[in-house]
C-alpha cells in the first residue's frame, strides 16, 4: 500500500495538467481507494445516512469524475437539508448527466429540456448575435430523444421529456411549481439565459442551479454574468471539468 501510494505520488504531477484520467476521488466516495471509512459511515458519505431508498451512482465520462461528485453531493445535500422541489435540465445531449440525477434521486418530477438534435441553424445564428462566437450547427447532432429515453432507463413515471427549442418547449399545461435542483447545459448564451429567467424565480429556498460549461462556453458565461449581474447569489465556479458554476437560491 505504501509504496503504491509513493508511485502514485512521484508520478500524478507528471500528467496532472495533461491527462483527465488522473483526477482522485473524494475520500467519502465508497469507491476511492483511501476511502475514510469512519467518516463515511458517520455522515453516511456519498448516501442520505437515513434513506431507505435505493440510490445509484452512475459514472459520467472517465475525465469527468469532479463533476459526477460535485452533483451527487449537490443532491445528498438537498436531501439532507429537506429541500423540496422538482428538478429539471436543460442540455441534455446524450443523457449522461441526466441518468446521474434520476437514479440517485428517483423519487422527484425530473424535467428533461432539450431538441435532441443538437446546434441547428437557428442556434448558430443566436449566438453570433449575442457573443460574435461562430460554432458548427451540425455540433452535438449525434443524439436522439429515443437514444437518450433509451439510455436512461427511466425508473418510473417522474421522467419527463420535452423537445423543441427553451422556452417554447414548455407544454401549455406545464403545471406551476418549485424546483430543487436544476441543471443547466446548453452551453449557448439564449437557451442559458432563458433558463436562468424561467427557473431563477421558481427556486426553492436554498435549491441548486448548476450551469456547466462557464468556463468553456463564453455565451453560457456572458448569460450568467449578465442575468446575476442584478441578482443577490454570487455564482461560485466550480473545479470540474469545463468549469461549471454554482448557485444557491437566497
Amino acid at each position: 500500500m505504501k509504496l503504491a501510494k509513493s508511485i502514485l505520488k512521484k508520478f500524478t504531477p507528471i500528467f496532472q495538467n495533461t491527462s483527465f484520467f488522473m483526477q482522485g476521488q473524494m475520500d467519502i466516495n465508497p469507491k476511492s481507494r483511501w476511502t475514510n471509512r469512519e467518516l463515511q459511515q458517520e455522515t453516511g458519505g456519498f448516501y442520505p445516512k437515513d434513506s431507505s431508498l435505493k440510490r445509484t451512482i452512475n459514472n459520467l465520462e472517465a475525465w469527468d469524475n469532479t463533476r459526477r461528485d460535485m452533483i451527487t453531493l449537490m443532491l445528498r445535500t438537498l436531501i439532507d437539508k429537506k429541500i423540496e422541489g422538482s428538478m429539471a435540465e436543460l442540455g441534455v445531449y446524450k443523457g449522461g448527466t441526466s441518468k446521474l440525477i434520476h437514479n440517485y434521486m428517483p423519487e422527484r418530477p425530473f424535467h428533461l429540456f432539450d431538441t435532441f438534435e443538437g446546434f441547428t441553424d437557428r442556434s448558430v445564428t443566436a449566438e453570433k448575435g449575442h457573443t460574435e462566437f461562430e460554432t458548427k450547427g451540425s455540433k452535438f447532432s449525434d443524439t436522439s430523444l429515443e437514444k437518450v429515453r433509451a439510455h436512461i432507463a427511466p425508473q418510473n413515471d417522474n421522467v419527463h421529456f420535452h423537445k423543441g427549442y427553451f422556452p417554447d418547449s414548455l407544454p401549455d399545461n406545464f403545471p406551476e411549481q418549485k424546483f430543487a435542483f436544476v441543471h443547466l447545459d446548453a452551453d449557448l448564451y439564449e437557451p442559458t439565459f432563458e433558463g436562468l429567467k424561467y427557473f431563477y424565480e421558481r427556486m426553492s429556498k436554498k435549491g441548486i442551479i448548476l450551469v456547466h460549461d462557464y468556463n468553456a462556453w463564453i455565451g453560457a458565461r456572458k448569460a450568467v454574468d449578465d442575468f446575476f449581474a442584478d441578482k443577490p447569489e454570487l455564482p461560485v465556479p466550480m473545479p470540474d471539468k469545463s468549469g461549471s458554476v454554482l448557485i444557491t437560491k437566497q
